[in-house]
């Protein structure tokens, strides 16, 4: 991120991020021309302002064009799918690829020109796996680094939020930002799928009939399951960024990582730590789609990103805690 983008998209923000009256900034952090802002704080910053600081990141992080081609870039991929796919059933044709693959691309592919919602879970198992965290791998990345490289961040912590709080809420844009992208994909695909496609009653993979609106709910409830399974790629990126003054270093490094753990995933002879992998269990969405739900590798990947978010999350509030901003 250039400094002069970042200057653009701190504007008007100037309100948040100066310093209250009576109320001390971070330790050791430039305040203004010679004056360096003591240790004791008179008092802390109000949840009010802590909510104004994470509107500010929200809207800073979705104005800028590298977010808003990210999404649109993610939007495009379930009409591309699901042009190629009417493009292919054009003739009467039923698409092949309809096993019962537990990896629930193929089986949910094979149902789109049947049922339009399918596309849904066509378009989340196409873009999960390099795709969405890769543009979470981006956004997060760039948390800090970006802020750093551009000269923002001592200024940001003039305000009185302090490293603890100012990291919460950049992880928390992050995680929105999870739950946006992913929704976007969703829509799109919903949408594309009712133009293109018939909708209504759906098979599951069990074999049984659910209603159409029973299959919107399994939809919402899949894709939350996708953007959760994204916390802990978010929490990675996060303490990347903490390690370097470089935006484009900290997101490079995070998609580098993306790569190398999916790659790791596919080789056999790892498979007794592939459980461990953020990655290993992202697929698991498909088992809503099962009647009855079968919730035990959903369980494992919640649980998985919810320590990958506790350990590199701790990780990055030791490193930027301890973080000479002034260097």
């Amino acid at each position: 991120m250039s400094r002069a983008e970042a200057q653009d998209d701190r504007a008007g923000e100037s309100a948040l991020t100066a310093p209250d009256p009576g109320v001390v900034t971070d330790p050791g952090v430039v305040a203004g021309p010679g004056v360096v802002a003591g240790r004791g704080a008179v008092r802390s910053p109000s949840p009010l302002w802590s909510l104004g600081l994470f509107r500010s990141e929200l809207l800073t992080t979705f104005r800028r064009w590298r977010t808003l081609a990210l999404l649109a870039v993610l939007a495009a991929v379930p009409i591309l799918v699901g042009i190629a796919v009417k493009i292919e059933t054009g003739d009467g044709s039923s698409l092949g690829g309809g096993g019962g693959g537990g990896a629930g691309g193929p089986a949910f592919i094979s149902q789109i020109s049947n049922n339009g919602l399918f596309l849904v879970f066509t378009a989340l198992a196409a873009t999960l796996p390099f795709f969405l965290p890769m543009a979470i791998g981006v956004v997060a990345g760039d948390a800090i680094a970006g802020e750093s490289s551009a000269g923002t961040l001592r200024y940001l912590l003039v305000a009185p939020a302090g490293r603890s709080r100012l990291l919460l809420t950049k992880y928390a844009t992050v995680i929105t930002f999870c739950l946006a992208a992913t929704l976007v994909v969703a829509v799109s695909a919903l949408a594309v799928g009712a133009l293109l496609f018939p909708v209504g009653d759906l098979i599951t993979i069990s074999g049984t009939r659910i209603t159409y609106a029973e299959g919107l709910g399994r939809a919402l409830l899949i894709a939350l399951v996708v953007a959760a399974s994204l916390v802990g790629i978010a929490a990675l990126g996060l303490f990347v960024s903490t390690l370097t003054g470089s935006g484009i270093a900290a997101m490079a490094t995070t998609v580098g990582l993306l790569i190398t753990v999916q790659i790791l995933d596919q080789i056999p002879q790892l498979d007794a730590l592939q459980p461990y992998f953020f990655s290993h269990y992202w697929l698991s969405f498909a088992d809503v789609m099962r009647e009855p739900v079968y919730w035990d590798d959903l369980v494992k990947n919640l649980g998985l990103q919810a320590l990958y978010a506790a350990v590199f999350g701790s990780a990055a509030w030791a490193r930027f805690t301890t973080k000479d901003i002034t260097a």
